[in-house]
């Protein structure tokens, strides 16, 4: 007996065409799905983009008045007195415009994310003081009060020049909301989670901070100003903090995991830091 299928032809012609958008209309949903993430992923690299940019804008208008200020000031009759002053003052300025291109080219190159740090042993009071000495030198002819307590004992394990650029960021920021002869206070503290490097100023507070994105605008809120620390930070498995209040000042810790920690030798340090009284 042969089965006449002619009477089912249709169905079969139909199903066929289900089964054949059904698989279409799978592919369309993955393409769709692929675009999508490519779409997350273009405006999260655009929002960087621009988080960089506004904060290269800031940089380069503080630099600018700077260089603007020591200008006129050797302008001036009674400038060339003070000739020295006002030279180091503008090969500070400088030094910050070749530190701004640095950090501009590496957050463009394509395998920024891949990068690895490149560690070696560092001295907190040693990079501490030296943070003083570049912001001080900055500052000229202005003047902050400038007080170090640096006699925590271990040492850490990170990349010198991101610590330069975290140290640098955070400094300016306090030099930037307060006043002349206002007293910024740094020290070495050991913490719960390992060392944290402690910045305390009398300035303004930072009464409205500008968050990042995903931020909440509270007293831990952290400016644009200092994102690239944070991001820093986060490369060394830490974390950046801020706490701040309008009129009464700011203070920011740079709080180290026990992992980064080194004896003067090198060698891990065996025991976690004690808990940070206050």
């Amino acid at each position: 007996m042969v089965l006449d299928l002619a009477p089912y032809a249709g169905l079969l012609i139909a199903l066929i065409a289900c089964v054949a958008l059904a698989a279409r209309i799978g592919w369309l949903r993955h393409d769709l799905a692929r675009a999508t993430a490519m779409r997350e992923t273009a405006q999260g690299a655009e929002q960087t983009a621009t988080r960089l940019l506004r904060l290269a804008a800031h940089e380069l208008r503080g630099i600018g008045m700077t260089l603007h200020g020591h200008a006129d000031r050797l302008a001036a009759p009674e400038g060339q007195a003070q000739i020295g002053v006002h030279a180091m003052g503008l090969a500070a300025a400088s030094a910050q415009v070749l530190g701004l291109a640095d950090e501009l080219q590496d957050h463009t190159m394509p395998d920024i994310g891949t990068q690895a740090l490149r560690e070696e042993l560092i001295d907190p009071g040693e990079a501490l003081n030296a943070a003083v000495e570049a912001a001080a030198l900055a500052l000229e002819p202005g003047r902050r009060h400038w007080r170090v307590s640096a006699t925590h004992g271990h040492y850490l394990w990170g990349d010198r020049r991101a610590v330069r650029h975290i140290l640098g960021r955070v400094l300016g920021d306090a030099a930037r909301n307060t006043r002349q002869d206002d007293v910024i206070e740094l020290r070495v503290l050991p913490h719960a989670e390992g060392l944290c490097l402690q910045v305390e100023d009398e300035g303004t507070g930072l009464a409205r901070p500008e968050p990042t994105a995903g931020t909440p605008r509270d007293s831990r809120g952290i400016g644009l100003r200092l994102a690239l620390a944070h991001s820093l930070m986060l490369a060394h498995g830490g974390r950046l903090e801020v706490e701040a209040a309008a009129q009464i000042g700011t203070r920011i810790r740079l709080i180290f995991p026990a992992t980064r920690l080194r004896d003067a030798n090198g060698l891990p340090v065996a025991t976690p830091a004690p808990a940070m009284a206050g």
